[in-house]
């Protein structure tokens, strides 16, 4: 995978930093996708919310489809993060 040691890094980090990776990760648009998608599978609740976000940004299409399956994670935090990204309210 393309970016694998970053997405690596992304899947440990804690939080704010895991957004600032996100975020660097989104500005190299989609070739980054895989390693932002990889992401969505970190035990930690704020790597995958910021993962979630990292891939609106590129394409708000794919971000429909991963959040989708985020509304039923077991994090509120992710749950809101994907009931943003819909524009529907977050499940409780």
């Amino acid at each position: 995978m393309l970016f694998k040691d970053e997405s690596d890094k992304l899947k440990r980090s804690a939080w704010p930093v895991c957004d600032q990776l996100a975020a660097s990760l989104a500005q190299r648009g989609s070739s980054a996708i895989p390693a932002l998608e990889a992401a969505l599978a970190a035990r930690a609740h704020h790597v995958r919310s910021a993962a979630l976000r990292a891939i609106q940004s590129i394409s708000p299409d794919l971000a429909r489809v991963h959040a989708e399956r985020a509304l039923k994670d077991r994090a509120y935090e992710v749950r809101e993060t994907a009931a943003n990204i819909l524009g529907v309210d977050p499940p409780k």
